[in-house]
């Protein structure tokens, strides 16, 4: 993702050529880094999404396996579902992606979007769930660790017999 004056862009392109299988130029300065952004949040959001659906699936006694397999052969299969769901199958906590750097970064992409005046209720959700899994020192772990969270959520809600938002 490049962002600048159309004289700079194209001089930058023969350079990352060698580096990237495609460019996208998203207009003047910060452009590339809100769509990087944009690009984040979907991810932050699915990987967490994908945890709370393994961990439903698990609450209710279901074949986790049997899920990651109907994901895999529906609409909803992404190259990050089926490299997430394994790890989440294994409790594979080692990290590609650090939840700590996931908070951090779910930060900076809430700060752009108060700035811009937009409402990112996904994301502070999902911020609120990065931080606890931090908290409860999985900061260095892979960003599906942020499974802790909600485990330690429904704990609570079972000893306290009611339901976590």
């Amino acid at each position: 993702m490049l962002a600048g004056d159309a004289e700079a862009v194209q001089a930058v392109r023969p350079l990352l050529a060698p580096l990237c299988r495609e460019e996208f130029d998203c207009g003047p300065v910060p452009c590339a880094l809100l769509m990087k952004f944009s690009v984040n949040l979907f991810l932050i959001t699915l990987v967490t999404g994908l945890t709370e659906a393994f961990h439903s699936a698990d609450g209710h006694g279901l074949d986790q396996r049997l899920l990651q397999n109907v994901l895999d052969a529906g609409p909803m299969a992404s190259a990050v579902s089926r490299v997430k769901a394994p790890k989440l199958l294994a409790r594979d906590f080692t990290v590609q992606a650090a939840t700590t750097d996931v908070l951090k970064n779910n930060r900076l992409i809430a700060e752009a979007a108060r700035k811009a005046g937009l409402a990112s209720p996904l994301l502070d959700i999902c911020h609120a769930l990065f931080d606890e899994t931090v908290v409860q020192g999985h900061g260095g772990a892979d960003m599906v660790a942020v499974l802790h969270a909600l485990e330690a959520r429904t704990d609570s809600a079972r000893r306290h017999g009611s339901p976590d938002d």
